[in-house]
């Protein structure tokens, strides 16, 4: 069994994760593994059977970790909006949130250019 589940998680890391366009929560988070990576790690060391509770533990922990970036990344673009609208031209397709990811209004002259920045961004 265990090597079932294994086999399936190399496969959707393999095949699906890196087409589905976001970032594990956790990871994204803390900087570590994905969620798919370290549950692999749980039921190699565990087993299928024993470590279904700290997978589960695992995903609960990623889903706090969303709900808090998402907090974040709200309450970031609120005060960026109010602070540093007239850092950028009004009439870039760019969003402040997504061009200054040390959060800071130090912006040159010229409007940003949101594709450099887009795949640092990503986490959902």
């Amino acid at each position: 069994m265990r090597f079932i589940v294994i086999s399936l998680i190399c496969f959707y890391q393999k095949y699906i994760s890196p087409h589905k366009g976001f970032r594990c929560a956790h990871a994204y988070l803390h900087c570590g593994d994905s969620c798919s990576e370290a549950i692999k790690k749980i039921i190699e060391k565990h087993g299928v059977y024993n470590g279904y509770q700290l997978a589960k533990l695992r995903l609960n922990e990623c889903k706090q970790a969303y709900i808090q970036v998402s907090t974040k990344n709200d309450n970031r673009k609120r005060k960026k909006r109010s602070r540093c609208d007239s850092c950028f031209d009004p009439a870039s397709a760019c969003d402040v949130v997504d061009c200054i990811p040390d959060g800071h209004c130090d912006t040159p002259d010229l409007p940003c250019d949101c594709s450099l920045h887009a795949h640092k961004n990503r986490w959902l």
